[in-house]
């Protein structure tokens, strides 16, 4: 049975990667298919809610796999493996981020930039130009930590809830 062997050998590492290829086939998706640039602008499509169900479903069938076929018992060892695959899930996905802001679409700095003067201006909170430019300046150095913290954060957030959740459903079974 060459698929038990596959996952039995670090399944955690298989299945963290597994959800971030899919989240990266996602992103993927909702750029080729909305043709814009998923680090801007809104997020509305279907593939954003899919993008946050793909590691759900993935550490769910993780976990009833881990237990069917590892020597997995206690509560606390189910939750730290959904926890691994949220942060390989958020490992993989902040590399494709990286990929994609700074080679395949290396105009998402300036845009994010040109998006976020548009509406500090259109906002007008901003007295003179000097503090809309130190305001528009913080937002660019952040947005790449802020896009890799979130990535993390939420990841790490689905990893937990799902983990609790399947693990107390698989128990009562």
């Amino acid at each position: 049975n060459t698929m038990n062997s596959f996952f039995n050998t670090k399944p955690s590492l298989k299945f963290g990667l597994l959800s971030g290829l899919l989240l990266v086939l996602n992103e993927v998706i909702i750029n080729t298919t909305t043709q814009t640039n998923p680090y801007i602008g809104e997020r509305d499509s279907i593939f954003s809610y899919i993008g946050l169900l793909i590691p759900v479903v993935v550490i769910a069938i993780a976990i009833s796999f881990i237990q069917k076929h590892a020597a997995i018992e206690g509560f606390g060892q189910l939750i730290k493996f959904g926890l691994i695959i949220g942060l390989l899930t958020a490992a993989v996905y902040i590399a494709y981020s990286l990929l994609f802001i700074y080679s395949i679409e290396p105009s998402t700095l300036a845009e994010f930039e040109q998006m976020n003067r548009e509406r500090s201006i259109a906002s007008g909170q901003f007295k003179n130009e000097e503090d809309l430019n130190n305001a528009i300046q913080l937002s660019r150095n952040a947005f790449l930590p802020g896009t890799i913290l979130f990535s993390i954060a939420i990841n790490l957030f689905i990893g937990f809830v799902t983990s609790v959740i399947t693990a107390l459903f698989i128990r009562n079974k």
